[in-house]
């Protein structure tokens, strides 16, 4: 008998492995993604919901009552260098992903959240050189990589325990 132990399925037959992200806006031009096991859940809050804290960053909007607890709101936009939503918004609802970090919790307003996308893993990129000279510091410590959709669009993947560590070193 011969030993197999050492041999792997040919890559045909393995299944690609495939993860879920959450599509968002970050601005009109900057479309990402974030794995979904980073994601509690999804809120619409107004903006009356979200109680402003001052002589704070300029990316903390405030808190708000989820559930009965504390939940610090973030402008991502503005945490990652871009225009605040305060500004850019044109209505006042405001997309908020929360995500979750062993105990804790932060509320990441967004421009908008669009649709859950399965991704196989062969489809995620390595950050192309190009794309991290035309962005933010921040934007650029948050990438985990991208998802090229067509010759002109391509979405950010980002992590969102970078996002929760530059609220740590604001």
């Amino acid at each position: 008998m011969s030993d197999t132990s050492g041999l792997t399925e040919p890559a045909a037959v393995r299944p690609a492995r495939s993860q879920q992200f959450l599509s968002f806006d970050v601005t009109t031009e900057i479309q990402a993604l974030l794995p979904t096991d980073q994601l509690e859940e999804i809120l619409s809050l107004e903006s009356g919901q979200i109680v402003p804290i001052f002589d704070l960053s300029d990316a903390i909007m405030g808190i708000s009552n989820h559930r009965g607890e504390v939940l610090w709101i973030v402008d991502l936009a503005c945490l990652l260098g871009f225009e605040s939503l305060f500004t850019q918004n044109y209505r006042q609802l405001y997309s908020v992903m929360v995500i979750k970090r062993f105990q804790s919790h932060v509320g990441v307003a967004v421009r908008q959240v669009g649709q859950l996308i399965l991704l196989p893993s062969h489809k995620i990129q390595p950050l192309q050189p190009a794309l991290v000279i035309e962005m933010t510091p921040r934007l650029a410590f948050c990438l985990k990589g991208s998802y090229q959709i067509s010759e002109q669009k391509t979405m950010l993947i980002l992590d969102g325990e970078k996002i929760l560590d530059l609220l740590k070193a604001d």
